[in-house]
């Protein structure tokens, strides 16, 4: 019974923290990414959404391998993986953007908006997966 909790609450977490990854960001499109605060919060809400994601995906994989759901298993444990590799690829982008943005650059800022927005779409297909896996896995 603890296993079957383990793998429900951790899967009801991971859709929670990818929903709100999608739905946490968007709404800082509306910032211009002209002043040094305005991408330093872009850069930390990404930050925290995957360093959530991996941790929550990472023990959603570990409850439905204990319980025997080979595809969420699977499934969980590709989010976790896809999440830690965003991470230093978006973030990575994000610093060197950062660095150069705040100077005039006005191509820089706007490769950040076009990052923040891939960044947002990538969420948005995880969280795309993960609902049509479980739909597939009759949870």
């Amino acid at each position: 019974m603890l296993i079957k909790a383990l793998a429900l609450v951790s899967t009801v977490l991971l859709l929670m923290s990818l929903g709100f990854s999608v739905l946490g960001a968007t709404p800082l499109l509306i910032l211009k990414h002209k002043r040094p605060m305005d991408s330093r919060v872009v850069r930390q809400v990404f930050h925290y959404c995957y360093r959530l994601v991996a941790v929550v995906a990472i023990a959603a994989s570990i409850g439905h391998t204990l319980e025997g759901r080979p595809l969420l298993s699977v499934c969980t444990g590709c989010i976790a993986l896809l999440a830690l590799a965003l991470h230093r690829w978006m973030l990575t982008r994000m610093d060197a953007l950062r660095s150069t943005m705040h100077d005039g650059d006005a191509r820089a800022i706007s490769r950040f908006r076009e990052l923040h927005v891939v960044g947002i779409a990538l969420n948005c297909t995880q969280l795309a997966v993960l609902v049509w896996t479980m739909t597939q896995a009759k949870l």
